[in-house]
């Protein structure tokens, strides 16, 4: 494909996730290169919300390699997560559907249904920022409904059940490893800045691994 030719099927597919087009998900199907369009818009939304993330670390000041280690932090985090999510849907998915999916098409469909998450920089917007972050993930999981009844050729309500199922787990998962994921930042922060830093379980099962640094005041000293 030609540069334009490609940017135009990023395009296309970008706008069939936004609009929950069931007929772009069997579009993406049959494209040759849907993987570079799949791998393309996940990066457009994790660049979207690493840049998110950027502005709110520099807003509270954090800088140097507590500002590189909370950014490195929160890539690991959601590709993490994302990952675990990939994994339930196919195992899921063929236990309740009868027969699994193409498997590479899996990993390709997660990345598509990331598609809403490009707006991420917007969760940066004064006073309504949480609630655009909570109305994106949302729309991609209903993004994800509409492309898992495309990968297991399947109906409306076991699609639904798929998938709720595969966002529970990762939203399970986040839960279930908030706190030793916040010992661990909280080391390496302190080995590498003498500072200690936070990591809370409500900003994981956002489903946005935002990871909000605070220094903890030393005794006798200034709150």
């Amino acid at each position: 494909m030609g540069f334009l030719d490609f940017w135009g099927a990023v395009g296309h597919a970008l706008w069939g996730v936004f609009t929950l087009d069931r007929s772009t998900a069997e579009w993406f199907a049959a494209h040759p290169a849907n993987g570079q369009i799949a791998l393309t818009i996940a990066l457009l939304a994790g660049i979207s919300m690493l840049l998110g993330d950027s502005a709110v670390l520099f807003f509270n000041r954090v800088r140097g390699i507590r500002f590189a280690v909370s950014l490195l932090l929160n890539g690991l985090g959601m590709i993490a997560l994302y990952l675990v999510q990939a994994i339930v849907l196919t195992v899921v998915g063929d236990w309740i559907v009868g027969h699994p999916p193409v498997a590479p098409f899996v990993i390709r469909g997660m990345l598509l249904s990331t598609a809403p998450m490009v707006f991420g920089v917007l969760a940066l917007v004064p006073y309504f920022g949480p609630a655009i972050a909570r109305f994106l993930q949302a729309w991609s999981v209903v993004a994800l409904w509409v492309i898992v009844q495309v990968l297991y050729d399947t109906g409306l309500w076991r699609a639904l059940v798929v998938t709720l199922l595969a966002w529970g787990s990762m939203q399970l998962m986040s839960w279930a490893l908030a706190r030793p994921v916040a010992y661990l930042g909280s080391r390496i922060f302190r080995l590498v800045s003498g500072h200690p830093v936070m990591l809370t379980g409500r900003d994981l099962l956002s489903g946005h691994p935002f990871l909000p640094v605070e220094e903890h005041p030393a005794k006798g000293g200034r709150g």
